[in-house]
């Protein structure tokens, strides 16, 4: 049965009603709550869910206030991360909203032995990132909005905002638009929010006037390994790909060089990439070699280098090489493997005008001209 009210004799729209509201019931006014049966109100020791009272005589709307200095304004909305304010709408006097919110901006919640108060309870602010938009309005009132722009907007943003449900899953399709490899049937947006809040990934905030959730930034590490997985999973649930279907992998990172820039170490890569694979030259006496690199202590002859296997997290691991070894300072060298990133995390170089060579079984090198 839906509630109504009585001055108007039409139905009332429960869908407005949140905690802390206040309902008026029979001459009594009730402070709406939230327990485990849902939004109620405490009557008599008993908790009656909304849409079991039959009569609503009227209702006040609950209206947050923030204070600093004898200044107050009204709230409209908040989210509150862990107890840190990151999000702010509050409307009053003009100089009230200027003069708490400057105070915050500053990345305060106490200024000049006065502390900024707030109905919802003792809170936080980030000491950097806050951010303000204020409108002016009519008879001397101001809107202001202040956000901390790294929770929010910036490029790296964890919360995610709407006025309702629908208007979050918008912001949540919009981020999984920027952030997310692979592509997927839009309309699974919702469903990848639902998994995503089942795998618990998502956190909800404490809020009031605006719907947030917090998006665990983990699932992005490793090129967005995680939540390929999980757009995979919702695809294969809803039969858009096979069962048997796996996430793209990534390139493996590539090591770090004391003296090589990232495009030259990828040059070695992609020329160990195109070279024979481990044992492929087994039964050649005179091998082509397919990268040369040295110090001023060591040379590498490499003639093959190890592709993975399937079982790798990336592609594009040369773990292990094989090679011809020369110690410079003794003139001496052999037949071995090579770990190629520790060759390259030492400093060694690729000499660029080393092509078309072969080497013998006794590190003999000679030109391919001369073994043909």
């Amino acid at each position: 049965m839906g509630a109504y009210l009585e001055t108007e004799n039409t139905e009332f729209d429960l869908s407005i009603v949140r905690e802390r509201d206040e309902l008026k019931v029979e001459g009594v006014w009730y402070k709406v709550i939230d327990n485990w049966k849902g939004l109620c109100i405490q009557k008599r020791y008993q908790s009656i869910k909304l849409e079991d009272i039959e009569e609503i005589e009227d209702y006040k709307k609950y209206i947050p206030k923030i204070r600093y200095m004898g200044a107050a304004t009204d709230i409209e909305a908040y989210i509150i991360d862990s107890g840190t304010l990151i999000y702010l709408e509050t409307i009053g006097q003009e100089s009230m909203v200027k003069s708490i919110t400057s105070v915050l901006m500053q990345g305060r919640v106490r200024m000049n032995d006065h502390a900024v108060d707030a109905s919802f309870g003792y809170f936080d602010i980030n000491k950097a990132g806050n951010k303000r938009k204020m409108i002016s309005l009519d008879d001397g009132l101001a809107h202001a909005i202040l956000y901390h722009s790294a929770s929010i907007v910036d490029a790296n943003f964890s919360v995610l905002i709407g006025r309702d449900k629908e208007e979050l899953l918008l912001s949540f399709a919009s981020w999984l638009e920027k952030s997310q490899p692979l592509p997927y049937p839009k309309e699974l947006s919702q469903k990848l929010f639902g998994k995503l809040e089942q795998k618990n990934k998502l956190k909800e905030l404490k809020t009031h006037g605006i719907e947030a959730v917090k998006v665990d930034m983990s699932i992005l590490e490793d090129e967005a390994h995680d939540l390929q997985e999980i757009i995979i999973e919702v695809c294969k649930e809803n039969g858009l790909i096979a069962l048997d279907a796996k996430p793209i992998k990534q390139k493996a990172p590539l090591p770090k060089s004391p003296l090589l820039t990232t495009a030259q170490v990828q040059r070695i890569y992609d020329t160990l990439e195109a070279m024979p694979k481990t044992y492929e030259t087994e039964d050649m006496k005179i091998k082509p070699v397919g990268l040369k690199l040295f110090t001023s202590g060591f040379t590498w002859y490499v003639v093959e280098a190890d592709k993975g296997s399937e079982d790798d997290e990336f592609v594009g691991l040369h773990p292990q090489a094989f090679g011809y070894v020369v110690n410079e300072q003794y003139e001496e060298g052999e037949w071995g493997y090579i770990n190629i990133e520790e060759v390259v995390s030492v400093g060694a170089e690729m000499d660029l005008y080393f092509e078309n060579m072969m080497i013998d079984s006794r590190g003999n090198l000679m030109s391919a001209k001369e073994v043909a």
